[in-house]
This record gives C-alpha cells, structure tokens and sequence, in this order.
C-alpha cells in the first residue's frame, strides 16, 4: 500500500473536500476496501504455505503424541527404562 492513490496524504486531501457525515461514509468505505485486501493477502499466503505448515504440523503431532498417564505410571516405566539399560 505505498502507491499515491492510497497514501494517507492522498486520502486526506480526498476526503478534505466534503463534508463531516461523507467525509465518515468514504472513511468507512476505504477502511472496508483496506480489510478486504488484507485479508485477501492473508488468504493467499495461507493458501502458498499451507501443505508445508500442514505437514510440518501433523509430524510434529505424531511425533508427540503420548498417552496421558499419572506420575507414579511414569516414574515406574523410567526405573523399568533405566533397570533394562543397566542390565
């Protein structure tokens, strides 16, 4: 957004020209207009790096994941771990 047509220099100087109640309707309509590009920017990098993030994102869940289990359940499965390496 570094073009004249939407610097806010330019916008001003537009909006200088009209009265309060339109000046408030054209400011709405350029805010709106504005959302709408950056989501639209959004969207499209998304869109460019989801299957990277997406696979990314499901190994890291594999490779994660585990049962939930009470400390005590740990602890006795580290000391059978660690008696097993010992032996």
């Amino acid at each position: 957004m570094t073009d004249d047509s939407t610097s806010v220099k330019h916008m001003t100087r537009k909006f200088s020209n009209h009265d309060e109640g339109e000046q408030n309707e054209m400011i709405m309509n350029y805010l709106e207009e504005v959302k709408k590009k950056i989501l639209l920017n959004i969207s499209h990098y998304a869109k460019s790096d989801s299957s990277m993030r997406s696979e990314t994102s499901e190994d890291m869940h594999e490779a994660q994941s585990y049962d939930e289990e009470s400390p005590v359940d740990a602890l006795k499965k580290a000391e059978d771990f660690l008696a097993k390496l010992t032996d």
